[in-house]
């Protein structure tokens, strides 16, 4: 008796990616890719899958993109008055803390003062405390 030794086809990348994509892209079927290439359609699915797979994981550890967007003159008009006017309101609101920030430390200076005074007038002597720093996180 004579045995057949079966004789094992290897594939390229560049093959199996040819064969990946006609499935995937729907222009046949696995098990007509499998009988045209005398293969078995469960090799066809593995390699459909391990290349899903691969491709999950690619944009799974990728970052978070944004597309661009073709905005038209007019829309490009309106974010522009928008983000003048956000601008224009953070500038007048930091202006106001600046002034309630002045406003502040003159207050503060005004009582250290009065307290040193009433101290005087107590006979007291005043000690400053320590300030501790912050520590950072």
């Amino acid at each position: 008796m004579t045995e057949k030794t079966k004789i094992r086809a290897s594939y390229t990348p560049e093959e199996k990616t040819q064969i990946i994509l006609a499935v995937m892209n729907r222009k046949t079927t696995i098990q007509k890719v499998a009988a045209e290439k005398k293969i078995a359609a469960t090799l066809v699915s593995l390699w459909k899958k391990q290349a899903e797979d691969a491709i999950l994981e690619r944009f799974a550890n990728s970052r978070p993109g944004r597309r661009k967007v073709e905005l038209s003159s007019d829309e490009m008009k309106v974010e522009v008055r928008k983000t003048r006017i956000a601008a224009r309101t953070s500038k007048t609101r930091a202006t106001r803390l600046e002034s309630s920030l002045k406003n502040a430390k003159a207050r503060i200076a005004e009582l250290e003062a009065a307290v040193r005074d009433m101290a005087a007038v107590m006979g007291c002597k005043l000690v400053k405390a320590k300030r501790s720093r912050a520590k950072k996180a």
